[in-house]
């Protein structure tokens, strides 16, 4: 039998989210994914597909775009972030009996999310955010163990993502658009060499290494399904990206205390000159599976699964075309990894609204790979909030479990550990 008109295109909507949720990709793992780009979802742990009943339901959902009824606007800053990190060496290794810690860093990140109805079943979503990044800064960076692999690194990604929403039937829509990435990637490592003089290694350089502005764009799709007033289900999807990026890396002397050892380095090696270099950033794809309800009129529970397909990341290499004994290979490669989200909202009356969450984020690292660049590790996500209509704040405590490798390629072997503090507050605007 031959199906016509919306009950179609629901079948088919369904069907190409499955596809694209089955195929492989997983949905949103730890490794360098960023916080939440929206504070209501941040209070909720991070469980929001199901709902995403504001303009940010670009990011978790583009199919719920069209079932919310009047255009809004968005801003906010999520999170303010305070890192805590350690690292404490272990044998066998060049870190053994040595430890470290990150300097403390407070990270700004807004987000602007726009609805705009077209029609009363066709809405235009754009949105602005970070989806990825972090930075590591070790302390006393001339006495870290790992300082020949990294003593500091940044990945600053943004994204503008424009979806547009289409209303199949009254509780059924479906979402699908464009996404712009932007990323650049800076790091510092130190440079070592054999002081003649007793043979021991020794730092002669510090390496600056910054990749210009890259872009890459992608795709996403979603849809979202009301059963009743009290249930709804969804399946969202975004491609990965790639960015191919260069820059330069320029190389600071560091002396030795030996004036013949470090002018024979001066003479030798191209400091104080921009070295090229090429690198390539591989963003996963990443595929949510949301179910929510809503026990009471007042209150609403939701269950995000979603996976990263890490595998996506096949390692990172930062390339000296000139200098190829500069080059480096770091981080990789990756693993699929998975994240379950845990979302409870309670109103109060008065249109104010309570949010509770818990998220588990499995790691993509493996041991292997586990490192002073990006330590990483499996992670909990407590999280609370508070909001009406037009301002919600958020707080999340993301603890991740400490994380020992006595496999690393580097011989960095060793204990990393801390924490991360998220506050977040956002104005939505009807």
């Amino acid at each position: 039998m031959l199906m016509h008109g919306p009950r179609r295109g629901v079948l088919f909507a369904v069907g190409a989210c499955l596809a694209a949720w089955m195929s492989g990709v997983p949905l949103l793992g730890s490794g360098f994914s960023a916080t939440e780009p929206s504070v209501k979802a941040m209070g909720l742990g991070g469980a929001f597909a199901a709902r995403a009943d504001d303009p940010t339901a670009g990011f978790y959902n583009p199919g719920a775009l069209a079932l919310v009824k009047k255009g809004k606007l968005t801003v906010g800053l999520v999170p303010v972030s305070l890192n805590e990190s350690q690292y404490q060496g272990l044998p066998p290794g060049i870190g053994a009996g040595t430890a470290a810690e990150q300097e403390q860093d407070i990270l700004f990140r807004p987000h602007a999310f726009a609805l705009l109805p077209l029609s009363p079943k066709l809405k235009l979503g754009i949105g602005a955010y970070t989806p990825f990044g972090f930075k590591n800064e070790w302390a006393d960076p001339g006495q870290f163990a790992g300082r020949y692999i990294s003593t500091s690194s940044e990945l600053e990604t943004y994204d503008v993502n424009t979806n547009l929403a289409v209303q199949l039937t009254p509780s059924f829509g479906i979402g699908f658009g464009a996404i712009y990435r932007t990323s650049r990637l800076t790091m510092g490592r130190r440079l070592g060499a054999n002081n003649p003089a007793d043979g021991e290694l020794v730092d002669v350089g510090s390496f600056g290494i910054e990749s210009e502005w890259e872009y890459g764009f992608g795709w996403d799709v979603g849809f979202l399904n009301k059963i009743g007033d009290r249930f709804s289900w969804g399946i969202s999807y975004r491609s990965p990206i790639e960015t191919d990026s260069a820059g330069a890396g320029r190389l600071t002397q560091v002396l030795t205390g030996n004036a013949q050892f470090d002018a024979l380095n001066r003479a030798t090696l191209p400091y104080d000159t921009d070295l090229p270099i090429s690198t390539t950033l591989q963003f996963p794809a990443t595929a949510t599976f949301a179910v929510g309800f809503a026990p009471s009129e007042k209150s609403w529970i939701e269950v995000d699964v979603t996976q990263t397909a890490w595998s996506d990341f096949e390692g990172l290499s930062v390339v000296f075309p000139t200098e190829p004994s500069f080059s480096q290979d770091i981080q990789g490669p990756w693993e699929d990894a998975l994240s379950y989200k845990l979302g409870i909202q309670i109103g109060l009356g008065k249109d104010i609204n309570v949010r509770l969450g818990y998220g588990f984020e499995e790691t993509p690292v493996p041991d292997a790979s586990l490192g002073p660049f990006f330590p990483d590790s499996e992670r909990s996500i407590f999280s609370a909030g508070i909001g009406r209509d037009w301002l919600d704040i958020g707080f999340q405590l993301i603890a991740p479990d400490s994380r020992t490798t006595l496999t690393n390629a580097d011989n960095l072997n060793g204990v990393y550990s801390g924490n991360t503090y998220l506050l977040g507050i956002s104005i939505t605007k009807k």
